[in-house]
């Protein structure tokens, strides 16, 4: 379990939230049975380089200046929507021994046999929403779509069928990946459609 140390902050006002920013600090809150609510900031460096090597739903130690510790994941990121750095965390402490809900990356495999020419992989959900004891949340769902023809589809019901540890959440027929022919292929019936058109009237006027 990886540990991230964290400072108490009592200043909430939007200028030291930025000041915060601006020292390479992210502003957060820590919340749970234990713990109650508390407000804190983090290093964005630290940050960054966890979520690098232990993922997103990491199970982090967050160590408060020493004094208290509690087991936690980083339940809600908020981005600056320009610079796409994280500006905002919300972590959530847990229970080792209770199911709780998470948001996991969509992992395409395979799709450099299967895209060639005019034939596209359309990824429709990119995140699905597990529940799982902490321990046994998915850093990834990898979907194989080698196999797949133009036309298939994988569903969220394909992907529960293979899911062990953990359950998907949401619509079983949810689409999760499809295999169609471009837009190109697409528009090529209705461009031969609009050159026969004008020979149709070219026809008729000859008949007149």
């Amino acid at each position: 379990m990886a540990t991230l140390n964290a400072v108490i902050r009592d200043d909430f006002r939007k200028s030291y939230a930025k000041k915060l920013r601006n020292e390479g600090k992210i502003p957060s809150v820590v919340y749970g049975k234990t713990v109650g609510n508390a407000s804190v900031s983090v290093d964005a460096g630290a940050v960054s380089k966890l979520f690098r090597s232990e993922g997103r739903n990491a199970i982090i130690n967050l160590d408060i200046e020493g004094k208290k510790s509690y087991t936690v994941m980083a339940h809600e990121l908020q981005f600056d929507p320009l610079k796409a750095t994280v500006r905002h965390i919300d972590f959530l402490e847990i229970n080792m021994n209770e199911e709780i809900d998470a948001v996991v990356p969509v992992v395409l495999q395979g799709a450099e046999t299967v895209e060639a020419g005019d034939v596209v992989l359309n990824h429709q959900l990119s995140e699905l929403t597990v529940r799982a004891l902490p321990n046994d949340l998915p850093s990834a769902i990898e979907v194989n779509v080698s196999k797949l023809t133009v036309g298939d589809a994988i569903r969220i019901s394909d992907l529960a069928s293979e899911a062990s540890n953990y359950t998907i959440l949401g619509d079983p027929e949810d689409v999760v990946v499809t295999l169609s022919y471009g837009a190109q292929v697409a528009e090529e019936p209705a461009a031969a459609a609009d050159t026969a058109e004008p020979a149709a009237a070219a026809d008729e006027n000859a008949a007149e």
